[in-house]
């Protein structure tokens, strides 16, 4: 079956000396993977077509079994061309499509997903340069889990979760809020301290619709001089995706070292 889609280039692997291996993020498909043979001849049909960040028109050989397809033609749609300008950007476009190869399923509708993923990789190519690299990964991340259905429940109970009470326990097994009124953690069970400003700036990235009203950020980052909430943050998430997405740390981290302008400040 012969199937056209738009597609966006998340991996470029080298097959063999003239071929390419591409993983792709199609809305109506998921993640697929497609073998282009000869790609890096001189009179190859595909240079230039595609490239990382790129959204092609992708026209490909469907095999009925997960496996590797057969493509048959490729044209760019969006280059994103400023990545190409931007290391920063690039770095965090780097980071987000590889997440994203990891945990998309293959052969499934993603709309949603294909349309979280345009939305950041535009914003990283065409947004401002004063953006907050940092606020705009937690932002897609926190959105990526919700539309996986992992998303942590950081609902307070009236009786263990006074306001007064700033540093929270959270279990990474059971993926809420720890009280002990209704259930005792298990011995060994994988838990930590969420700091109450924390929750409430992930609360703040989870319901907003895009970047831009996630402005919440950086006005919850000046309330807390001296304490870097974003980097609290995205420790958070990182030790979450790793317990329930079963996503190494290594990328994710030097990603985040690689855009983290404040070193001086204490995480929350």
């Amino acid at each position: 079956m012969i199937i056209q889609t738009p597609a966006i280039a998340l991996h470029i692997r080298p097959w063999s000396q003239t071929s390419h291996m591409v993983t792709w993020l199609t809305p109506g498909h998921g993640r697929i993977v497609t073998a282009v043979k000869g790609a890096c001849r001189p009179k190859s049909a595909f240079l230039g077509q595609y490239d990382l960040f790129y959204t092609c028109d992708l026209l490909f050989y469907r095999r009925e079994h997960d496996g590797v397809h057969a493509i048959r033609a490729c044209s760019p749609i969006d280059l994103r061309e400023p990545l190409r300008s931007r290391w920063r950007h690039a770095v965090a476009a780097g980071y987000l499509c590889d997440l994203t190869a990891r945990v998309v399923p293959g052969q499934q509708e993603s709309a949603a997903l294909f349309s979280l993923l345009s939305q950041t990789l535009d914003r990283l190519a065409h947004g401002s340069e004063t953006d907050d690299l940092r606020g705009l990964l937690l932002w897609h991340e926190a959105h990526l889990l919700r539309l996986l259905g992992l998303l942590p429940d950081l609902a307070t109970c009236p009786q263990c979760h006074l306001p007064e009470r700033i540093w929270l326990r959270f279990s990474l097994p059971s993926g809420r809020l720890s009280c002990p009124h209704l259930a005792k953690s298990q011995p060994g069970e994988a838990s930590l301290s969420l700091h109450r400003a924390v929750r409430d700036l992930f609360l703040s990235l989870r319901d907003a619709p895009c970047y831009e009203a996630a402005s919440t950020a950086v006005q919850l980052q000046k309330k807390a001089p001296g304490v870097n909430l974003l980097l609290g943050l995205s420790r958070f998430l990182g030790m979450f995706m790793v317990f329930h997405l079963e996503v190494p740390s290594a990328v994710r981290r030097v990603a985040w070292e690689m855009l983290d302008t404040t070193p001086t400040q204490k995480p929350a």
